[in-house]
């Protein structure tokens, strides 16, 4: 299993080889939240706030709660092994989302930088290496379409900072080796990027409310066919 937040936050099914479609945009809101401290707990007020933005429901426990359900189900479905130990469980007074450091995207990076950053005075061309790799990771903005909560915007903002000092350490890391035209001093403008991957999450959010559309007609329309049986 692995878990991305360096773009659109989702979940890749190694096993399958696909990426696990999510159900709603709220769903990959949550999954972003909780992955900003994976392994630790995360309050259900701080989730709510982190849904919502203030304009929660009336019953924002309840509609937490069918969220917190559906994520862990899916998760559940992929990784059918961990059926009896899942990975989101409730915790004190909120959820916690088990990830090791090699499951997460972000995590990734943040070693991978680190590891480049140690090597960058004695092996430079090792170092560069490592740092394109790292940065090979990202598939758009942080937890793009999430970031309107307080916690995967921060979150977010953290690591777009260590992507740019990264991109800044390769180019003069390269600059010292003679590949000064293999990499840009700055990051490429967001802009066109930007717009791309939101329009990427929409069209997931699309397809997965097609789909859960589609499940709910098909459910109707068996709950509809055995009562015109009981009738008879």
């Amino acid at each position: 299993m692995r878990f991305r937040v360096l773009g659109v936050p989702e979940v890749h099914d190694d096993v399958g080889d696909r990426r696990v479609p999510l159900t709603s945009p709220k769903q990959r809101q949550l999954l972003g939240a909780l992955l900003v401290r994976p392994g630790e707990p995360v309050a259900m007020e701080r989730l709510i706030e982190e849904l919502w933005s203030g304009g929660a429901p009336g019953k924002a426990v309840n509609a937490l709660q069918a969220h917190v359900s559906r994520l862990r189900q899916l998760l559940i479905e992929a990784e059918p092994s961990r059926a009896n130990t899942p990975r989101l469980v409730a915790r004190d007074t909120g959820y916690v989302l088990e990830a090791r450091p090699e499951e997460l995207d972000s995590a990734r990076f943040l070693l991978g930088a680190a590891k480049a950053r140690a090597l960058l005075g004695s092996d430079p061309r090792t170092a560069c290496a490592l740092f394109t790799e790292a940065l090979g990771l990202w598939r758009g903005p942080a937890m793009a379409g999430s970031t309107s909560g307080p916690l995967c915007a921060g979150a977010a903002a953290e690591l777009e900072e260590e992507r740019r000092s990264v991109q800044k350490l390769l180019y003069d890391a390269q600059s010292r080796l003679g590949l000064r035209h293999r990499v840009s001093p700055v990051p490429v403008p967001a802009g066109d990027r930007g717009e791309l991957v939101r329009l990427r999450a929409r069209v997931d959010e699309l397809v997965d409310e097609q789909r859960l559309l589609r499940s709910q007609v098909e459910e109707l329309s068996l709950l509809l066919g055995s009562r015109a049986l009981s009738r008879r």
